[in-house]
């Protein structure tokens, strides 16, 4: 059974609530070495329409496959909230969830488009909450659940430095990436660093446009966004050292 079909077993509440505050004190660790990849739509949801015959769905599908490979190279684990075109894909709780229950360094949300150029990149728009974790005198001690749309408001400085990081990297290897904020879910339900890409056709001076559905393309982007995890990775490991 795939991990996917597993976290479905987990699901079946409406708006979960969460206790961040016990989340920082008491979940596990964080697993560096893992990336969670969440290519939109599916099934009867074929997003975009990207022209003739491409579809968004199949554009997520396809740059997630080169992500995987890339992030594999670059030594990571991968999860990803499908691996094929399924007839009823997961809701945004249920990729959120996938995602939580895992622990990953980070959440990539994927998306295509015909609109703009290049690489868009965002992180949510909610405002970033006090990290402090409340103080605990024992295991009586009650939280105050944050409302489920609310949980990456802990985690919005870092998904903004990953953002940043992504952008330079990009923009360095000429892939003209172009960095914002949106309400996108399942970004604002999601408890770790988290960024949703948005790959729209590249427009090069003189040339004819290379569209989102172009495998080149795809793949120099999945080395640029895994050559900035793996420092991302290595860097929090650094921070973490005694």
């Amino acid at each position: 059974m795939s991990a996917t079909v597993v976290a479905v077993a987990w699901l079946g509440r409406a708006q979960p609530q969460l206790a961040p505050g016990a989340a920082r004190s008491s979940s596990p660790a964080t697993n560096r070495n893992l990336i969670v990849l969440d290519p939109a739509h599916g099934g009867a949801d074929s997003g975009a329409s990207l022209g003739g015959q491409s579809v968004e769905k199949d554009v997520t599908l396809a740059l997630a496959g080169q992500l995987r490979g890339a992030l594999a190279a670059a030594g990571f684990s991968v999860v990803s909230t499908r691996d094929s075109d399924v007839p009823a894909p997961l809701t945004a709780d249920q990729r959120a969830e996938i995602a939580n229950r895992v622990r990953p360094l980070a959440c990539i949300v994927l998306h295509a488009s015909t609109a703009g150029s290049g690489v868009h990149l965002y992180a949510s728009t909610l405002r970033q909450a006090d990290a402090q974790a409340p103080d605990v005198d024992d295991d009586t001690a009650s939280f105050t659940p944050t409302p489920w749309d609310e949980a990456q408001a802990a985690f919005v400085a870092q998904s903004l430095t990953l953002e940043g990081n992504l952008s330079a990297a990009l923009n360095k290897a000429a892939l003209a990436a172009i960095s914002g904020r949106a309400a996108l879910r399942p970004l604002d339900n999601l408890t770790c660093p988290a960024i949703a890409i948005e790959l729209a056709p590249l427009l090069v001076a003189g040339a004819e446009p290379t569209p989102a559905t172009d495998a080149g393309y795809q793949q120099r982007v999945a080395a640029s966004v895994a050559a900035t995890l793996r420092v991302w990775r290595d860097q929090a490991a650094q921070e973490s050292a005694p």
